[in-house]
């Protein structure tokens, strides 16, 4: 079973100066990930904005063709702009480490963010992503919900090479944000698996707006969220995580051409498609997400990674001051010492 008796991650959060109470903690996070979204609006969207509105007629609109004709333009635009609005998540990123540096006053090691072993961790995540989207859409092959098309000979390898990218970034910027800064920091006033049901609920909940939504997304989602938080919990480091994430989503899209969490696809190597009447094992509209072959994945990477044999860590040694401090005290061997 998983152990964070001695994890470095929640032993340097500790440390925050600030540790708001859980309630507050979610309501600072709703308005930290809103001045980041209307930040980016306001350098990126605005745009974008301004090219899909124009197109719109609005007094002849209700609220579910309104979404219907947004969804459309957005499908038309230029597959720069979709490169672009992956790459304007950095923002989002950058304000999670500010609170959590100036605000709370959390180191960067709490939020996974170590220096040692980068590429190695984030090479073996980004295997284990497109290891866990291969499985996911060859299991919905095999049980008849999507077939492979063949080929796309007009793909072009620059705007691959620019989601390939984009999506780096994209996936990074969700995993700060939601695991490294808010699941962390939740740590701090609740028990560690509240604070990853907590985190994992919220990053579903931030899907709920896209299109072709279903319960059974919505699940896949938050079992996403909760692997993702073990991994990282595990690992005790946030880059594996942010890889898996960003192989799951470029691989899932720019290489097999399956939505991405309902979003289209763009440029893709390869072509999918799902069977009619098969949506519960293909996922329907929303991707691949959506059906039941990425909820079998997502359980079945909980259980290897919360009980796959881990290497018993040294012991972090506590001073006599620090009294929210975590591990145990009687090892000989310990990771580090507090002056």
């Amino acid at each position: 079973m998983l152990n964070t008796d001695n994890n470095i991650m929640l032993h340097e959060a500790k440390k925050a100066k600030h540790k708001p109470h859980i309630i507050l903690q979610i309501l600072i996070f709703i308005a930290v990930f809103l001045v980041a979204n209307i930040t980016t609006g306001i350098i990126f969207g605005i745009p974008i904005g301004i090219m899909l509105f124009k197109n719109i007629e609005f007094s002849s609109l209700d609220l579910n063709s309104y979404t219907l004709a947004i969804s459309s333009l957005i499908s038309e635009l230029p597959e720069w702009s979709q490169s672009l609005t992956l790459f304007s998540t950095i923002i989002t990123t950058f304000f999670a480490i500010l609170y959590c540096r100036c605000i709370e006053q959390r180191s960067l090691v709490s939020m996974g963010m170590g220096k040692t072993g980068f590429f190695k961790k984030y090479g073996i995540g980004y295997l284990v992503g497109v290891l866990m989207i291969g499985v996911a859409i060859g299991l919905s092959v095999l049980l008849g919900g999507a077939r492979f098309t063949g080929f796309n000979a007009g793909v072009s390898p620059v705007y691959i090479m620019l989601f390939f990218l984009g999506f780096i970034v994209q996936g990074m910027s969700e995993e700060v944000m939601v695991r490294g800064y808010f699941m962390i920091s939740c740590a701090n006033k609740i028990h560690i698996a509240a604070a990853v049901l907590i985190s994992s609920a919220v990053f579903a909940a931030l899907h709920l707006l896209n299109p072709g939504i279903t319960v059974i997304a919505f699940i896949n989602l938050m079992l996403f969220g909760i692997f993702a938080a073990v991994y990282i919990l595990r690992t005790d480091d946030i880059w594996g995580a942010c890889a898996i994430h960003s192989a799951w989503n470029f691989f899932q899209g720019n290489i097999f051409g399956i939505s991405v969490s309902g979003g289209g696809a763009g440029s893709s190597v390869f072509g999918t498609a799902f069977n009619e009447g098969h949506e519960l094992i293909s996922g329907g509209s929303f991707g691949i997400e959506g059906g039941i072959c990425t909820t079998i994945v997502m359980t079945a990477g909980i259980i290897l990674t919360l009980y796959l044999p881990q290497k018993p860590k040294a012991a972090i040694l506590q001073d006599e001051n620090d009294l929210d401090g975590v591990g145990a005290v009687h090892e000989p061997l310990p990771l580090y010492i507090k002056k």
